[in-house]
């Protein structure tokens, strides 16, 4: 998958406003280290500094040289590698967060082992992901998961307990969980009609009608607080 290709075609839009409540449980009375892994343009990494200003170091890390541009150009620090191994040591992070990345890695549980790598030994990582119920369905198609809710997608879990498998499997034991629909931006819509149409696309912050987004019948987001065990006594 050329990432870079993509993000020049599909610029992220963003429209939560708020920490995820289960992520609010950790930061909120704590400080430390946070990396965003698939950090995207930094949507989460702007909200999280809007919120907790410096109490929280954040580092976000990407796949895509152009969106990790992107999410520097709002000054943030983006660590960038193409094979999905973040360039840093082992345990550098209290706290891990991913995003809507599970779903788009090759081997998810590969993946998850890379959250747990770069988390210390007890802190905690955070995980949403799509779960698409019986009878959900979307107009985007990838070859190996079939209808789903971006061409990018290798996967749609579900169910919450596949999530969980997996993420256990990673060496994580999960803390809390929610489940909540999944809504989608109207300004998306827009979007996909004007590259329909060959028309211009604005780069400015979607306004009034355009700003609301609508729940997608039969898929949940899945959010996930895990933690890292303690190593092991010497």
């Amino acid at each position: 998958m050329d990432w870079d290709a993509y993000a020049h075609t599909y610029p992220q839009l963003d429209d939560e406003t708020t920490v995820p409540p289960l992520l609010r449980r950790v930061l909120d009375d704590s400080a430390g280290r946070l990396i965003d892994v698939g950090c995207g343009e930094g949507a989460l990494l702007d909200r999280l500094r809007e919120t907790y200003g410096e109490a929280w170091s954040l580092t976000g890390f990407e796949v895509s040289t152009v969106r990790a541009e992107k999410a520097r150009g709002s000054g943030h620090t983006v660590l960038v590698s193409g094979d999905g191994v973040v360039p840093v040591e082992d345990g550098s992070f209290d706290v891990t967060t991913a995003c809507h990345v599970i779903e788009h890695a090759p081997d998810d549980e590969v993946f998850a082992r890379e959250l747990v790598r770069v988390t210390r030994p007890g802190g905690l990582v955070y995980v949403e992901t799509p779960v698409k119920l019986p009878g959900a369905w979307y107009f985007r198609r990838n070859p190996q998961a079939g209808w789903v809710l971006d061409p990018t997608h290798v996967r749609e879990y579900r169910s919450a307990a596949a999530v969980d498998e997996v993420l256990t499997r990673g060496g994580l034991a999960v803390v809390a969980e929610d489940l909540t629909p999944i809504t989608y931006p109207l300004a998306a819509a827009g979007l996909l009609v004007r590259r329909v149409l060959r028309l211009p696309v604005s780069t400015a912050r979607p306004r009034g009608l355009a700003a609301r987004a609508v729940p997608i019948p039969r898929y949940r987001q899945q959010a996930v607080l895990a933690r890292r065990p303690e190593a092991a006594p010497g």
